[in-house]
């Protein structure tokens, strides 16, 4: 029992061991209460114009939990009389976890309003474009994928007012497709395999009448006369 008891006062103790280092590095500000109001910035800037006070780290045993280093860290900013803590950059080491920062103090001195173009955009991060998208199935060659979709591409280039048909021949911009024959409808005779002798029926009005056919002329076919034999 009581072994267990202390075991559980040593842990503890570990789990409240916070310590911390202040550096100053800029002008010295009146210290201000414990659990004064502290607006923290963790991976960039303040969005409004600050003077730097000191940097600050902050060494907590991990059985006492992270927030135990950020709750010791905003202290030693009111204590340093700063009222911004930005740049905050944590470390795990075995037992313990590191955790430094930078103190400011707002530049009450430059409206809010007038924060200089060069902090918003360093506190921006970078705008990132669109990815391409692909063409699926892959464009075969001759062409190039453009917005999603195969585009021709005429060899040499086009010039000005014409435009790249899908046979990648240059054509004048705005032209007309090519027409389309027309399918024949349904119970219509299949094409003939020579257009040159595809018959020419009903002839057209202006065709002459074909003419008359007569017999051959010349002597009539003599019929052989029937002969009776007399009876016996």
């Amino acid at each position: 029992m009581i072994r267990v008891g202390t075991g559980l006062v040593v842990a503890a103790g570990m789990a409240a061991c916070v310590s911390s280092e202040v550096t100053p590095t800029g002008p010295t500000a009146p210290s201000r209460v414990d659990d004064c109001t502290v607006e923290v910035f963790v991976a960039t800037r303040p969005t409004f114009p600050a003077i730097d006070v000191a940097t600050a780290r902050v060494e907590c045993h991990k059985l006492g939990g992270r927030h135990k280093c950020m709750t010791e860290l905003r202290r030693e900013a009111c204590r340093a009389g700063a009222d911004t803590i930005y740049g905050v950059v944590e470390t795990a080491g075995r037992d313990h976890t590191y955790v430094t920062a930078t103190l400011a103090l707002r530049d009450r001195s430059i409206r809010v309003s007038r924060t200089p173009a060069a902090e918003l955009t360093a506190a921006q991060p970078p705008a990132v474009a669109p990815p391409e998208r692909a063409c699926d199935p892959i464009c075969s060659p001759g062409f190039a994928c453009v917005a999603g979709q195969c585009a021709p591409q005429c060899n040499p280039p086009c010039e000005a007012g014409e435009t790249c048909s899908r046979k990648r021949v240059c054509e004048a911009a705005g032209a007309p497709p090519p027409a389309v024959p027309a399918s024949p409808g349904p119970g219509a005779p299949p094409p003939p395999a020579n257009p040159a002798l595809a018959p020419n029926w009903p002839p057209p009005p202006s065709t002459p009448p074909a003419p008359r056919i007569l017999p051959p002329r010349g002597r009539p076919a003599r019929v052989p006369e029937s002969r009776s034999h007399p009876a016996e």
